[in-house]
């Protein structure tokens, strides 16, 4: 009877073993949405390996608290800029880069050899033949607006 006893209160054991970590693991995430994906990776595991002891048992030997997970992993996320605050910062770093100021140049030469379908439209068929060839070398340069069809719908 003892050795029932004592298979049935290791099954209890262990499922409250269970439940005390699923709680812990409802707490991690509450913090860092973020922790199953750190649980996979390498890169993580390996910069749990180069850190002190504490951080280690922290991490895989204290299992009923929460916040020493959260803590280690605010300090992984600190030492490899995953925090907010960087983030922000590499985003003001890039943007800085941006100049607010530009002028684009028109070339007016060029915007005067720009012809347009209502344009053809208007001409008379004397008037398209004389213009054919220039009509053709807009068409193929990019200089022929279709203002009537194509993108004007």
């Amino acid at each position: 009877m003892f050795s029932k006893a004592e298979i049935r209160l290791q099954e209890l054991d262990d499922a409250q073993a269970e439940v005390t970590r699923s709680k812990a693991e409802t707490k991690i995430k509450e913090t860092h949405a973020d922790f199953d994906e750190l649980r996979e990776s390498d890169k993580f595991h390996d910069w749990a390996d180069e850190q002190p002891k504490w951080v280690r048992d922290a991490l895989y030997e204290n299992s009923d608290d929460p916040a020493s997970v959260v803590r280690v992993i605010d300090l992984y996320k600190i030492d490899n800029g995953l925090t907010s605050n960087d983030k922000k910062t590499k985003r003001k770093a890039a943007a800085s880069t941006v100049t607010k100021r530009s002028k684009t140049e028109v070339d007016v030469e060029d915007a005067n050899n720009v012809i347009t379908e209502t344009q053809v439209a208007k001409m008379s068929a004397k008037e398209f033949e004389e213009r054919s060839d220039e009509i053709n070398t807009a068409i193929r340069s990019g200089k022929f607006v279709y203002d009537m069809s194509g993108n004007a719908r």
